[in-house]
């Protein structure tokens, strides 16, 4: 029995010395157990390292193990095969499950339990205090401490809880991974494999007390144990003044271990010491001697001399920052170096594990990296979660969509699109329609094939159908759902699948992840095993079914195994090995990533952790953990042996800035003349070593000799595809988008030559000339929704309006003189009606739709009181309703001749029509319901955005000159009424009459009325100031206010007029002559791309030129009329000069 320490700094050959050491005994005592125990992820290039050292390159009587294989091992020679070891995932099932049972009982825990990943901090919370040896009984002792907060006693005593609950869970029925170790401590004194063998224990830095126990019982069997431990020879090995020194870890192991060995009378032999690692590891690199001589010292030395062994970069962002790697790589590649002499670590791979595949295939760099990979939203498991939320949910269209996208029910992707269009279209929801035939039939009927989709349903539902009726009985057991979800995965043929998409991923070269999908199956199979294991007997609820299945899918992962020997190894600092590395990479050296932010310290906070350690010893704190984090630096740092590349980012992935770590600044007082390289636009760079990054080159790297050498090279290519792409890439500089117009031909064959065009059209069209062409030449249609959206709404009162107008004109009764009570009652009539009376009005089932459709009877009710207030205001009389443009057939003012072969009539429907007759004259008063919150914006006319309300007065004049021809028709106003339920914002309570006063107001219709005093009086008599029914306000001398009125002279309605056909005209030539360019506006308050549904189509990017905003500046009323007229007499001076033209050319003939 002896214990003796290996010692020495990094690099030093303690590995070497005792691995030598250890085969030359291995060879001399045949007999003799030898066994090397190292970290888990460490076994196998340690197996490599003992092989290439052993004579004939044979082992036989050296074990490499890991702690947990150790324990095996010996299980298995005592013949203990009956150990049931629960593994993470199955902790996880039985804590998810302990949870739900333990609900009432938990307080601080419970609100938190169903976050994703709290289960995981739980399982971590148990694990160290089994791993620490306290128990359950220890934790509520504590809680009755009385120096702790309420809060912290309240946690501890829910921890209490779920601890015991879980060991009683496990009392003579499974052990836990750290438990293992408790049971091998039990049997080591009966051990034949561990009885006078001789251990090594390398790559610890330290040890737990549960391994600390098992060390205990090690030392009184075994012949001879090793240890190394990395410390500098000049260190005081026997004294340790505080958790900053830098050698602490292992001081703290040497003195607890030396203290054991006294206490079991074992033989401490002299340690072995290192002391040459300047002549060992660093022989060629005497700036990284130096590092690791002074690396985090107390007193460090400066190094003068040129720095060429370690570099410093700050790159960008983590992109830019791998490329910069990469290319890096490939050069060390072409001096000679090999693949596997690299490594690249970081202290966050997941910032930079999305980048990783890109670049470095890019550079065809082969690597590996060093981590283990969550299953939980891989396709396979996501069909799994998205079957159980099939279940859940009532067969919910999003569910039943993330199930068919996993791909795994053999259907192709078109009929998956048109399945996916028709349910969105038709608000098909819920097992019960899923299980009848389906007839109903979108408005885009041609889209849809029902006999197709009728075959898909019946295979869909198929399969999900026998799965969800097992959840549906009442005396359904876990182990139920267990065998109803195997039988779906085996119906559908997954494993098969699997591994058809396992030989694509090798026939493509993706090693990684075609493992991955050789282990998902087993991972899926053995987790319902041991989940039927567990709780088979439990009562089957889906709910607790699938939180319980996610909590043991969240901890499984796939083991990923080094695909090939010649490969870059990337991996975390304080997980990956490196082993007899010549290059590292270490990049992410930003503040937060090294050293490691502290994370919020789990279920106990750091400064909870921080008051415990005074009562009970258990992980390291956050402050202890930062300088644990600073020995892995030091370790990794110093693990090249001729070069190290550090490098950070100044930005993250989101663009953030980000700061460098500290590192940066002790490596630079150490190496007073390591420069700083800055490189900026990686891609530019002439570096490049493969094809795809010599492309970036001739995108982005300046117009050079080598640029146009590479250029000429590419061209000479065989590959017409690679020539074309290039071609692209060599003209994309010069792009300049020009917005050519299609040909006339084209134009006529895409909107004919007597084209019906609404007002929106001409409208959208003055918006976006492109967005006209896409939506009324191309056809291009929003997807079809069933849902309850605002046009809909739009739709139904505008029908409900039309209605309560016709009812109230079949009765008695008309606007002025019609009771309340009947108003209400009509108007509830006329709402229900035209909500039975819409397409598609079966979606109003959901508990949404019917609060919407009892909300939109309300508004209706407040729309219809305030349009009768508004017209008993005044002296106009409403006349007619839902005027269509058909009523004037024949009517000039509708139809534009744009050539002699091409004709556009308007087409359109005046929502209200009312009229003011006295002998002489009639005033016509134009009203548009909006359901939306339209403002009447003379600008918007003058643009051509909103024609709408001038083109509908134009059309309801001509029609009355025709029906009175011996009257002046006159312009009255055109006013938007606004659909609305208005907020009433008061600093003071308001009274009934104030607030209906105010409500009136609030719903006074917007627009342009005529400035003649005997027109708007006859719209509201006996206002004073402001109006409430319509935009006019007047002065105390009794003078409109201009500034806050919204009208117009009976002249400045006629130059309106004129100009709106004058703009209509110019819509529809250029519509014929083929203008289909990108030529959005912008305004002070928006631009027409906000809410374009093309957005996506047109590409405008007001970086790339030619793509630019027509800029509409703001205007007052007079400026506009102004313009107006200007633009109609340079028209008329153009039509003169182009009649003279014709009559000259008459003549001639």
């Amino acid at each position: 029995m002896a214990l003796q320490f290996v010692l020495g700094s990094s690099g030093s050959g303690k590995t070497e010395y005792i691995y030598e050491r250890l085969v030359r005994q291995a060879g001399e005592h045949p007999k003799k157990n030898y066994l090397v125990i190292v970290p888990e992820q460490f076994t196998m290039q340690t197996q490599q390292k003992l092989v290439e050292l052993a004579p004939n390159h044979a082992i036989m009587n050296i074990d490499v193990l890991s702690f947990k294989r150790l324990a095996y091992r010996v299980f298995d020679d005592m013949g203990m095969q009956d150990i049931q070891v629960l593994e993470e995932t199955g902790k996880n099932l039985v804590l998810r499950r302990l949870a739900q049972e333990q609900e009432e009982t938990l307080t601080v825990l419970r609100a938190n339990m169903n976050r994703m990943g709290y289960i995981g901090e739980v399982k971590s919370m148990i694990s160290e205090l089994v791993q620490y040896r306290i128990s359950p009984e220890q934790l509520v002792d504590l809680t009755e401490d009385k120096t702790i907060s309420p809060v912290l006693s309240a946690k501890l005593r829910d921890v209490a809880t779920m601890y015991r609950a879980f060991c009683d869970f496990m009392k003579d029925s499974f052990v836990t991974a750290e438990e293992i170790l408790n049971v091998l401590k039990n049997l080591v004194p009966q051990s034949e494999t561990l009885r006078d063998a001789v251990l090594v224990f390398d790559e610890f830095t330290g040890f737990t007390p549960i391994q600390n126990d098992l060390m205990r019982e090690l030392l009184q069997v075994t012949e001879h144990i090793y240890i190394t431990l990395t410390i500098d020879a000049a260190e005081d090995f026997y004294h340790c003044s505080g958790n900053e020194e830098l050698f602490a870890l292992s001081k703290k192991t040497i003195l607890s271990l030396m203290k054991m060995a006294e206490e079991l009378h074992v033989q401490v032999m002299e340690p072995v010491v290192m002391t040459d690692s300047a002549h060992k590891r660093f022989k060629l690199a005497p700036a990284l001697a130096f590092m690791e001589q002074n690396l985090f010292r107390p007193r460090p030395a400066k190094y003068t001399k040129p720095v060429e062994e370690i570099h410093l970069a700050a790159v960008k962002n983590p992109q830019e920052e791998l490329i910069l790697v990469a290319r890096q790589i490939n050069a060390l590649i072409r001096q000679g170096y090999r693949y596997r002499e690299i490594a690249v670590v970081t202290g966050a791979v997941e910032a930079y594990q999305s980048y990783m595949d890109p670049v470095f295939t890019k550079y065809e760099i082969p690597y590996f990296m060093d981590t283990t990979k969550e299953v939980l939203f891989h396709p396979f498991i996501e069909c799994i979660r998205a079957a159980l939320e099939i279940v859940d949910t009532n067969f919910s269209y999003e569910a039943v969509m993330r199930f068919l996208r996993c791909g795994f029910c053999d259907i192709a992707e078109d009929d998956l699109d048109r399945l996916d269009s028709y349910l969105v279209a038709t608000g098909i929801r819920g097992k019960a329609a899923w299980s009848r035939r389906w007839g109903h039939m979108p408005r885009q009927k041609t889209l849809y094939d029902l006999e197709q989709l009728e075959k898909l349903r019946e295979k869909i539902y198929g399969y999900l159908e026998p799965f969800a009726a097992v959840f549906a009985r009442k005396d359904a057991r876990v182990s139920d759902g267990i065998r109803a979800l195997y039988q779906l995965l085996t119906q559908l043929d997954t494993q098969h699948q699997l591994w058809n998409r396992e030989q694509q991923l090798l026939a493509q070269g993706e090693e990684t992840r075609s493992r991955e999908y050789a282990q998902i199956y087993t991972i899926v199979m053995q987790l319902l095993e041991k989940y039927n294991l567990l709780l088979g007997e439990e009562p089957l609820q889906i709910r607790d079914f699938t939180e319980v299945l996610e909590a043991g899918l969240s901890a499984a992962d796939v083991a990923v195994i080094p695909p090939g020997y010649d490969s870059v190894t990337i991996g975390d600092i304080e997980r990956t090995r490196l082993n007899h590395i010549r290059i590292l990479f270490f990049i992410g050296v930003n503040d937060g990533i090294i050293p490691k932010a502290a994370n919020a310290g789990g279920i106990i906070s750091e400064y909870e952790r921080e008051l415990l350690a005074e009562k009970v010893e258990l992980a390291p704190g956050a402050r202890e953990q930062a300088f644990i984090q600073r020995f892995y630096l030091y370790r990794n740092l110093t693990k090249p042996s001729e070069k190290l590349y550090v490098s950070y980012a100044k930005v993250d992935s989101e663009g953030k800035a980000i700061r460098p770590s500290y590192l940066t600044g002790v490596l630079r007082k150490l190496f007073p003349t390591l420069k700083l390289q800055e490189p900026e636009h990686m891609e530019a760079h002439t570096d490049f070593y493969t094809k795809e990054a010599a492309e970036d080159y001739l995108v982005f790297g300046p117009h050079e000799e080598a640029w146009y050498a590479l250029a000429r090279w590419f061209l000479q290519e065989n590959d017409m595809q690679k020539q074309e792409k290039i071609r692209k890439l060599l003209h994309a500089p010069y792009t300049r988008y020009e917005g050519e117009p299609i040909s006339r031909a084209v134009a006529l064959a895409l909107y004919g030559r007597h084209p019906y065009g609404s007002i929106t059209r001409l409208e959208r069209f003055a918006a976006c000339a492109y967005a006209h062409f896409l939506q009324y030449g191309l056809k291009l249609t929003e997807r079809e929704t069933s849902a309850f959206e605002s046009v809909d709404m739009g739709n139904i009162y505008h029908t409900a309006l039309e209605r309560y107008s016709r009812k109230l004109e079949q009765s008695e009764y008309d606007w002025f003189v019609v009771p309340d009570a009947v108003r209400r009652q009509m108007a509830e009539n006329a709402m229900q009606e035209a909500i039975a009376g819409y397409p598609g009005m079966a979606v109003c089932d959901t508990a949404e739709n019917a609060y919407q459709r009892k909300r939109m009877l309300a508004i209706f009710d407040q729309t219809v009181w305030a349009l009768t207030r508004q017209v008993r205001a005044g002296q106009f009389v409403p006349e007619k309703f839902e005027v269509t443009f058909d009523e004037l057939e024949g009517k000039e003012s509708l139809e534009y001749r744009l050539s002699h072969d091409v004709t556009m009539r308007l087409e359109g429907r005046i929502d209200r029509l009312d009229t003011f007759e006295d002998e002489n004259k009639i005033s016509i008063k134009v009203i548009d319901y909006k359901s939306g919150n339209t403002k009447f914006d003379l600008i918007r006319v003058y643009r051509g955005l909103q024609l709408q309300l001038v083109v509908y007065m134009d059309a309801a004049m001509e029609m009355l000159r025709g029906q009175h021809p011996k009257k002046e028709i006159l312009p009255g106003g055109i006013l938007y009424y606004h659909i609305d339920d208005p907020v009433l914002e008061s600093d003071t309570p308001l009274s009934d009459e104030e607030a209906e006063q105010a409500l009136l107001f609030a719903l006074r219709p917007d627009g342009l009325v005529n400035s003649g005093e005997e027109i708007y009086r006859a719209m509201d008599q006996n206002f004073e100031g402001k109006s409430q029914m319509i935009p006019v306000e007047i002065k105390k001398n009794g003078e409109i206010s201009t500034a806050r009125s919204k009208v117009a002279s009976t002249e400045e309605f006629a130059v309106i007029t004129h100009y709106v056909e004058h703009e209509i005209r110019q819509c529809g030539e250029a519509i014929y002559a083929g203008n289909i360019a990108v030529n959005p506006y912008r305004s002070d308050i928006e631009t027409s791309c906000t809410y374009c549904p093309y957005a996506s189509v047109c590409g405008m990017d007001a970086k790339i030129p030619g793509y630019e905003y027509r800029q509409f500046a703001s205007m007052k009323k007079e400026e506009v009329l102004d313009q107006m007229q200007t633009e109609l007499a340079r028209n008329r001076g153009k039509e003169e000069r182009s009649d003279e033209m014709d009559e000259g050319t008459a003549e001639r003939h």
